[in-house]
C-alpha cells in the first residue's frame, strides 16, 4: 500500500513538473513570437524615412537644374553684351534683305513705270529700315563720343545721299526716268551706308 502511494505521488510530481515545463516553454515561444514581432516592425520603421530622405535629394536636384539651365543663357547675353556676334549677324541680315528683294523683281521688269518706281521705291523703304535698325544698335554699342562724332558723320552722309539722288536724276529732268532714278539711286546709296556702317563701326 505505501509502495503504491509512493509511485502515485511519485507520477504526480512528474506529471506536474511536466507541465511547468510545457508552460514555460509555450511562454517563451510567446515571448519569442512577441520579440519576432518587434523585430519586424523594426526594419518597417527603419524603411519608412528611407523613401523621404531619398526624395529630398531628388527636390534638391529639381531646384538646382533652372540654374544649369539658365547658365548657358548667361553666356549668350554677355556675348551679345559684349557685341561678338553683332557684326556678322548684322552682315546676316543685310544678306537676307538683299535676297529678299527677289520679290520686287516682277515690277522692276513690268515695263511699267509706276510698277518700276514703286519697286525702287520699296527697295529704298527696307534699305532705311535696315540703316536705322543698325544706328539703334550702334547707340546702344558705342561710347558716347564716338556716338556723337557718328551722328555728325550721319548727317553729313544724309545730305550727300539727297545731292547723289538729285544728280541721277537731272540725268533724265522732265523724262519719266527721272522719278525712278531717284528713288533707284536712293536705294543704292543707303544699301552701301548699311554695310559700311557695319563693317565700320560693329564689333
Amino acid at each position: 500500500m505505501r509502495q503504491a502511494i509512493l509511485t502515485t505521488m511519485l507520477i504526480s510530481s512528474l506529471l506536474m513538473a511536466g507541465c511547468g515545463n510545457n508552460e514555460a516553454a509555450n511562454g517563451g515561444a510567446a515571448a519569442t513570437a512577441e520579440t519576432g514581432q518587434e523585430a519586424s516592425a523594426s526594419p518597417q520603421a527603419t524603411l519608412e524615412p528611407t523613401p523621404d530622405a531619398t526624395a529630398e535629394p531628388e527636390a534638391e536636384a529639381t531646384e538646382q537644374a533652372p540654374a544649369e539651365t539658365a547658365a548657358p543663357e548667361a553666356t549668350e547675353q554677355a556675348s551679345a553684351a559684349a557685341g561678338e556676334p553683332l557684326r556678322q549677324t548684322y552682315f546676316d541680315k543685310l544678306d537676307q534683305i538683299e535676297v529678299g528683294l527677289s520679290d520686287l523683281e516682277a515690277l522692276s521688269a513690268s515695263g511699267v513705270m509706276t510698277d518700276m518706281k514703286e519697286a525702287a521705291s520699296k527697295e529704298h523703304e527696307r534699305w532705311d529700315k535696315a540703316l536705322n535698325e543698325i544706328y539703334q544698335a550702334l547707340q546702344k554699342q558705342l561710347p558716347e563720343s564716338e556716338m556723337a562724332a557718328l551722328k555728325e558723320e550721319q548727317l553729313s552722309w544724309i545730305k550727300e545721299r539727297d545731292k547723289a539722288a538729285e544728280e541721277a536724276a537731272a540725268k533724265y529732268k522732265g523724262g519719266t526716268m527721272e522719278g525712278l532714278e531717284y528713288a533707284a539711286t536712293l536705294a543704292s546709296v543707303t544699301k552701301d551706308r548699311c554695310y559700311k556702317l557695319v563693317e565700320l563701326y560693329m564689333k
